[in-house]
């Protein structure tokens, strides 16, 4: 225990004058002798003994309240814990919220500058030889510094300098990188303290089992932390946001009408009746409309737009909202081709019209070529025989088709399996002269084979079952465009012979897709990755010598779904949230040399390009910013992307007060309002408890006891004590 006003106990001193002032007045009886007094011996010497006693607990009493007062006043302070807490040095570790969400509100005002000037307020209270680290939350978590410091004087700078993040708090991440900062730091007491908004989409009841196992993590440190909740800023409830881009998941074509289907959300209470919507196509202004979104409300606007040049085109859709600004917008960047080249195997080829094995796919993936009638076609298409099949062919082409190919030689396996695990698209179509064991031992093992071909179903000869193809709710993106039925009726066609494709314990293979399957539950459309490229495996042939699928209007969108879906997957997405990494492919041969990605800032950074399989790969991590990068490989044109702000902190509830104390409690953690409350707990914690109240109320007990004792002792005796 010490005192805060050590002189004071001078004041205990006064104990002494009770005790002078009852020798003072203790009474002198004379002596008088009196023949009789034995007979009364007995009775006076209890009497004196009551006596005694009673002056006893008056003269304790009067002594203690004295000695009470001159301890309240000193202002004893308990401070038995204090060898545990390191002599008041402690390691903290801040847990800050930069997420989108914080940026609510107005300049120095914002939810975020007022989480800052709480972290330096803990930072300063910390103490010399504290050391001391700062978590950031938004977007992938991150130290402030590279390292915990002693030096609190450069992480309140560099607190100062810093600006909230764009993506969404991760607090799970956050915590486990919190340990294992934490056990880099020199003190054995660990404090976390989380600044946060507490926003409901980041502190939601399914990341509850990350936060537990997080807290299982910090329960395995030598001496876990003590977590407290800091609940700083207000909630705002006034944002706009366009939420999504609807765009077409296949490639596009010039000239190709590209529907933009853009959802704009009112998180707010305010009504927005006349909100201008605006259209942009690679920075130009395209488009507007003005819409009327009440509290609360969804809507969605449609932009057309075509492209008259190939290559890589910017979209962005802009609502003239509230303050909140990076989500009052959203781009998106689309590939436009000029053509989709495609390579036809032919195995089965003849000089009579629609007799060749890939005549009616020639006919379907370019029929105004094919026609003759001036338009244009997006795929390019070229047939070939087996033989022809080399290299210098697949560097050509972005998808492959071999139909009805009895078997290839080992290096055009070789070199086939090299184009699709760089990204190539195969399609596979059996027919009456394929090798089904050598496409089991040898393409399958390839991986260009997604299940065996197996047996044949059906027959050619009237009176034999026949199959047409499910028509169901499709998901996948090559197969959406049939859930329509304007846009062509699967079920017309009708299977007279097909393949079986691989046993049921097969078709469950994780790695597998089912596109479509046969009335009769046999898969008609299966597909797998390989590398970076996809495999499409059909059950019948693409000639109409197996059933009636080629000459049905269905085949010609079918065909060319499949084929662009296999085009459209060779690269990584170009569209991503902020602190998701961009990525791309490059020629093998730049491996080893340095790519160049530019930032929305003007800052460029250098990456090096790796080996990835067949290609050279590239990763960019840096993207704590929303806009356009650039990314430029050596020898080639800058390829752009989009990084945006994570749509679901536009929601900006935030948790309610019971919900905070039970996410407390879920996380053995203490929930406090202010800094000024930290600080108060912190200081109990650090220096002891002051006990001056307490003690207080002893005093006064103390009087009115001793009122209450001379009383009762007087009416006892009919006296003065």
């Amino acid at each position: 225990m010490t005192f805060l006003n050590f002189l004071l106990l001078g004041g205990t001193a006064a104990a002494a004058i009770p005790v002078l002032l009852h020798f003072f007045n203790r009474s002198r009886p004379r002596v008088v002798p009196w023949g009789a007094m034995h007979l009364l011996d007995a009775a006076f010497q209890a009497h004196t003994r009551r006596l005694k006693f009673e002056q006893l607990l008056l003269l304790l009493v009067r002594c203690l309240i004295p000695v009470l007062l001159a301890l309240c006043m000193a202002r004893p302070v308990l401070t038995g814990m204090r060898a545990l807490l390191g002599g008041a040095k402690t390691s903290l570790v801040i847990l800050l919220d930069d997420s989108y969400s914080m940026s609510a509100g107005a300049g120095a005002a914002s939810n975020f500058a007022q989480a800052k000037e709480a972290a330096a307020k803990l930072i300063e209270q910390a103490g010399s030889g504290s050391d001391v680290a700062v978590i950031l939350m938004g977007g992938t978590p991150r130290q402030l510094l590279e390292a915990p410091t002693l030096d609190t004087v450069r992480v309140t700078k560099a607190l100062a300098q810093l600006e909230a993040n764009f993506g969404a708090a991760n607090f799970p991440e956050s915590l486990e990188l919190a340990a294992n900062v934490a056990a880099q730091m020199q003190h054995g007491l660990k404090e976390f303290v989380v600044l946060s908004d507490f926003q409901k989409n980041s502190f939601s009841d399914g990341e509850a089992a990350a936060r537990g196992r997080a807290l299982q993590t910090l329960k395995r440190l030598p001496v876990p932390p003590r977590v407290t909740f800091l609940h700083v800023g207000t909630e705002s409830r006034d944002n706009v946001a366009v939420e999504s881009l609807d765009l077409p998941k296949l490639a596009l074509g010039v000239n190709q009408p590209l529907q933009v289907r853009a959802t704009l959300r009112n998180f707010g209470e305010r009504a927005w009746p006349d909100l201008r919507v605006y259209f942009r196509a690679d920075g130009r202004e395209r488009g507007a409309q003005q819409i009327a979104l009440a509290p609360g409300e969804q809507r969605q606007v449609l932009f057309t737009h075509t492209f008259d040049a190939a290559g890589f085109h910017t979209l962005e859709v802009n609502a003239d909202a509230d303050a909140l600004k990076a989500d009052n917008s959203l781009a998106a960047v689309v590939t436009v081709w000029e053509k989709l080249p495609a390579l036809l195997v032919n195995g089965d080829p003849s000089p009579e019209p629609l007799k060749g094995e890939t005549d009616y796919l020639d006919i379907a993936l370019s029929p105004a070529m094919k026609a003759a009638t001036g338009g244009s076609d997006l795929i390019l298409t070229r047939v070939i025989a087996p033989g022809d099949l080399t290299p210098d062919a697949l560097s050509k082409s972005r998808v492959v088709v071999i139909a009805n190919v009895r078997q290839l030689a080992d290096s055009q396996v070789a070199a086939l399996a090299s184009f699709v695990a760089s990204g190539g698209g195969l399609l596979v179509f059996p027919g009456n002269r394929i090798n089904t064991d050598w496409y089991h031992r040898t393409l399958r093992a390839a991986g260009l084979l997604p299940l065996p071909f197996t047996a044949l179903a059906g027959g050619l000869e009237d009176g034999k079952p026949r199959a047409k193809i499910v028509v169901q709710p499709f998901t996948h993106p090559a197969m959406e465009l049939f859930n329509d039925a304007r846009n062509g009726n699967l079920a017309d066609a009708e299977m007279k012979l097909w393949f079986q494709l691989g046993t049921r314990q097969e078709q469950a293979d994780p790695g597998l897709a089912i596109l479509a399957q046969l009335s009769t539950a046999d898969p008609f459309l299966v597909e797998k990755k390989n590398g970076e490229g996809r495999v499409i495996q059909c059950a019948v042939p693409c000639d109409a010598d197996w059933g009636n699928l080629p000459v049905r209007p269905v085949f010609v969108p079918l065909m060319q779904r499949l084929v662009i879906y296999l085009a459209s997957q060779a690269q990584p997405p170009r569209n991503v949230e902020v602190g998701k990494p961009l990525a791309a492919f490059v020629s093998r041969a730049h491996v080893g040399r340095k790519a160049h990605v530019t930032a929305p800032d003007g800052e460029r950074h250098e990456v090096d390009i790796t080996g990835r399989g067949a290609l050279g790969y590239v990763e960019f991590t840096k993207t704590s910013r929303p806009g356009t990068y650039s990314l430029a490989a050596p020898d080639g044109g800058p390829t752009p992307f989009v990084v945006s702000t994570a749509r679901a902190e536009s929601d900006l509830r935030q948790l309610t007060e019971p919900e905070r104390k039970a996410l407390a409690e879920s996380l053995q953690a203490t929930l406090l309002g202010s800094v000024a409350d930290y600080q108060q707990m912190d200081k109990d914690r650090r220096f002891g408890r002051e006990v001056w109240k307490p003690l207080l109320w002893a005093v006064l007990a103390l009087c009115f006891s001793e009122l209450l004792l001379v009383q009762w002792f007087t009416s006892r005796k009919g006296g003065k004590p």
